[in-house]
């Protein structure tokens, strides 16, 4: 019971004395946006100590710490493995996070980033366009520097190119998935899942022609990825170890057409709030980002348009070459925090801007060495427990 839910004084008629289970305070919390949680830590000690226990302020709504990104090293490609992951923080993140993988050992520490879920990172060694085999993979946690190496698959036949996606949701499981999605030149294409639950791959039966290998998101077990052309976003529910085929359905995405034959763009950006899927896209003419939440399987409900005039002090916010372009993408946005991240590409820089305000601010210069802005991964910190992961000492002498 929570002694600060109880009443001192002496209760007016009608207002009950009874005082709500820890249970019943936790999930009424987890519901609430991130600034009301950092509020409540104020008001005195004991809503603090309830606030940052360890055990239920990993159900609590989580503080991000930025974009993570590689800078290729003076002289050598992109896709070189002699590259160093970085964090561009916002204000107030953690300091301390170790995003060069100091903690792993050396033969992973020049892994290419892949994916990040929740918190967990999947790095592998492989080319920086995936056409290259899936191998010496890891799924680290940079907050508790703790890691595990995922086993290698039986050799198959040869693919043109391999997308691992890392599914983690902690409210959902503390277990994660590793989607591989195995695509070649002409045909269909093909899943293996890892289970972090038993260490183990699985071969479920699910495969497509269409090109779903577009920006993807992990919310409530089902992984969600956008079509690389077409205005649709795949839903796949998370399988047990037992499960031979994936179910699936498909969403239509809200907004204009993407691509047309005078119009190429990003295709806007997937995020979630309270574990409901949101997506974000510019309009059509560039001066404001729209934001949509899905409340239902087939229902977007429009929420807040931020207008980006405001925010680049111009109201021309498309270019032309080939194809008219927008002049910023969309990296990531989180409702929690009430924050778009912008890629200015006039001006190179990236900016976070404030969905309440309108109003922003830079808090990256893009190096000359930056690779793949589109590419970079929005974090957020996770740490909770994942029973899989371990610390590099332990692990390393399993290894």
């Amino acid at each position: 019971m929570l002694g600060w839910l109880k009443r001192d004084r002496k209760p007016q008629q009608g207002m009950s004395t009874s005082v709500l289970p820890d249970e019943l305070v936790e999930d009424i919390l987890s519901r609430l946006p991130l600034k009301s949680i950092c509020r409540f830590k104020c008001v005195c000690k004991s809503w603090l100590a309830f606030s940052s226990n360890p055990h239920r302020r990993q159900k609590f709504p989580r503080t991000p710490a930025g974009l993570l990104y590689r800078e290729c090293e003076p002289g050598k490609p992109p896709s070189s493995l002699a590259t160093s992951i970085h964090l561009a923080r916002l204000p107030a993140s953690d300091r301390e996070i170790d995003t060069r993988l100091d903690f792993v050992p050396a033969r992973y520490k020049y892994s290419n980033l892949e994916d990040c879920s929740n918190g967990l990172l999947l790095c592998y060694q492989g080319g920086g366009y995936k056409f290259e085999a899936f191998s010496n993979a890891i799924v680290c946690n940079p907050a508790t520097k703790e890691w595990m190496a995922i086993p290698h698959t039986e050799p198959g036949p040869p693919v043109h190119r391999i997308d691992p996606r890392l599914c983690f949701d902690p409210l959902w499981s503390q277990h994660f998935y590793v989607f591989k999605f195995q695509i070649p030149r002409t045909g269909t294409i093909e899943v293996e899942v890892f289970f972090s639950e038993n260490s183990s791959w699985s071969d479920c039966l699910w495969e497509t022609q269409d090109p779903f290998c577009n920006a993807s998101l992990f919310v409530n077990g089902v992984l969600y990825m956008m079509h690389f052309c077409e205005q649709e976003i795949l839903a796949l529910d998370a399988p047990d170890t037992s499960t031979q085929w994936l179910n699936h359905r498909i969403i239509q995405r809200p907004g204009f057409a993407t691509r047309t034959e005078t119009f190429n763009c990003c295709d806007g950006c997937l995020s979630q709030s309270s574990g409901v899927l949101c997506y974000a896209k510019q309009e059509l003419d560039g001066c404001a980002v729209r934001i949509w939440s899905l409340e239902s399987p087939d229902e977007w409900v429009v929420k807040p348009r931020v207008r980006m005039t405001d925010v680049f002090k111009r109201d021309m916010l498309i270019s032309r070459r080939l194809f008219w372009r927008f002049d910023y993408d969309i990296l990531a946005f989180d409702m929690e925090r009430e924050l778009v991240i912008l890629d200015d590409k006039k001006a190179d820089k990236i900016i976070s801007v404030s969905i309440s305000t309108g109003k922003g601010s830079q808090f990256l210069k893009i190096p000359k060495t930056f690779t793949e802005p589109c590419r970079s991964l929005f974090y957020v910190p996770y740490y909770g427990e994942v029973p899989a992961l371990v610390r590099s000492m332990a692990q390393d002498e399993l290894c």
